[in-house]
């Protein structure tokens, strides 16, 4: 039996010190990626952020957002190019749950 497909959300934290440019270039690397695999991904660059407490000995992050479809296979596959990827601080990979509506009762 096939896992059903599910709602991911990864957070990048991107090195400072990239250009515009090479941010972009990773960006695209990944959104690739993932649309290589049969996902849709849908991106937001949040621009350089402060960070609460230094990571790596830097202070300031490039701030990536992807919300992507996908299972564990490829929640694994994403994350191993990551950690290669040495301008990337952190990166932190987490499913989207469904919540329950709730029924209001008067």
């Amino acid at each position: 039996m096939k896992k059903e497909l599910e709602f991911y959300e990864l957070v990048l934290l991107m090195n400072f010190t990239s250009t515009e440019q090479e941010t972009v270039q990773r960006i695209d690397y990944y959104r690739d990626l993932l649309t290589g695999k049969g996902s849709q991904v849908m991106v937001k660059n949040h621009g350089k952020r402060p960070l609460a407490y230094p990571i790596q000995g830097f202070d300031t992050a490039t701030y990536i957002q992807m919300i992507y479809l996908g299972n564990g296979d490829l929640v694994t596959a994403i994350s191993k190019e990551i950690k290669r990827d040495s301008s990337v601080l952190r990166a932190i990979t987490t499913k989207i749950v469904d919540q329950p509506t709730l029924e209001v009762v008067s």
